[in-house]
């Protein structure tokens, strides 16, 4: 499960006080929205996380309760977890909606949402440029001080196994679904369905199902991927990965909403070690919309999707932890496919041989 209280990165990290901003199961973590950004003064992951559950919870609650829902599904599930604070009520309901009627629950409970969605995106395509140099980025910058509790080709790892997608539900207050495949060649597919936007956009939350086809090292200075969306040679361009979001139903079936770049390494600073995510989604910037619309859009929505990713940065490195400490491992709750062969794939960085591995989507 995400989030767990890992005792033992805790104790090892309490040995270097580090003054980031915000902590979680004893780890620092420092937020920038910028790559030479102040680092961010407030916390933003728990109230964030919380904010996204309470408005997921009931909407989902609304679904379960709607007269269509002539099954009753997950009547039950929401007795269970009455008692509950969020998150954490949020998630045993998706958990106890699976449950009960299967990983595909939410594309019928939420149908509506999907295709409220799918009119939205395909109206964002119409009314934009399809130059690339011109999309704006949803994007952050989040530093965790591991201090050698997980470093970059770790969490890369941990990405390039089932156990990525097993933890996608409580990534994310609003995460239903998420399945990969991970190919021969660690080339990967990944079919989503998830929503943001409704916690700081009055556009409210746009629940989109989706498809990455597939990741790709990237080389900028291309009309897929223009220069500027470079980011410092820091980041090793073997743990780079970008792939186009394109939607899966809808007149815009097909079409490319955003494009996907995500990126680790490894650093060391005056506050300790650790392992610094970027994650950026480059989104088609409705540039034909009116002033309202365009400025909405490129000011609070893509700013409510960068929240959201620190949102999953925190709990998917923690959980990445968790595995590389061997607590989940040994007890066989995950799945690492084929763990001495994607090692040796992430071992040939310098050769930049690394292929397609699953990242937070």
């Amino acid at each position: 499960m995400l989030c767990k209280t890992f005792t033992a990165l805790s104790v090892l990290a309490a040995a270097t006080a580090v003054a980031a901003t915000e902590t979680h199961d004893g780890i620092e973590y420092e937020i920038r929205w910028e790559a030479n950004g102040a680092a961010e003064t407030a916390a933003i992951k728990t109230s964030y996380e919380k904010a996204a559950a309470e408005e997921a919870y009931t909407r989902i609650q609304s679904a379960v309760n709607s007269e269509t829902n002539t099954q009753g599904i997950g009547k039950t599930c929401l007795t269970s977890v009455e008692s509950e604070a969020e998150p954490e009520k949020l998630y045993k309901l998706k958990e106890c909606l699976i449950a009960e009627a299967g990983d595909d629950i939410f594309f019928d409970l939420l149908a509506d949402d999907i295709t409220e969605s799918d009119a939205f995106w395909a109206k964002v395509i119409a009314e934009s440029t399809t130059d690339r140099t011109q999309w704006i980025p949803a994007r952050q910058y989040a530093k965790a001080y591991f201090n050698g509790n997980l470093t970059a080709t770790a969490f890369a790892l941990f990405e390039a196994s089932s156990s990525a997608d097993a933890g996608n539900l409580r990534a994310n207050a609003e995460h239903y679904y998420k399945k990969s495949d991970i190919r021969a060649d660690l080339s990967q597919s990944s079919n989503i369905f998830e929503g943001w936007g409704g916690v700081l956009s009055s556009f409210g939350t746009k629940r989109t199902n989706f498809t990455v086809p597939d990741f790709q090292v990237p080389t900028f200075g291309t009309d897929e991927y223009p220069s500027a969306w470079a980011i410092d040679s820091a980041f090793p361009n073997a743990l780079q990965r970008v792939g186009e979001k394109k939607l899966v139903t809808g007149e815009a079936a097909g079409q490319t909403f955003g494009v996907l770049h995500i990126s680790v390494r490894d650093f060391t600073d005056a506050k300790g070690s650790g392992i610094e995510i970027y994650s950026a989604v480059w989104y088609a910037p409705w540039d034909k919309a009116s002033d309202a619309d365009k400025t909405e859009f490129s000011e609070n929505y893509v700013r409510d999707e960068a929240h959201h990713m620190v949102v999953e940065v925190v709990n998917l490195t923690l959980e990445a932890a968790g595995l590389q400490i061997g607590v989940a491992m040994k007890s066989g709750i995950y799945k690492v496919e084929d763990p001495e062969l994607i090692h040796r794939k992430f071992s040939r960085e310098s050769q930049h041989h690394v292929e397609g591995y699953g990242w937070m989507l």
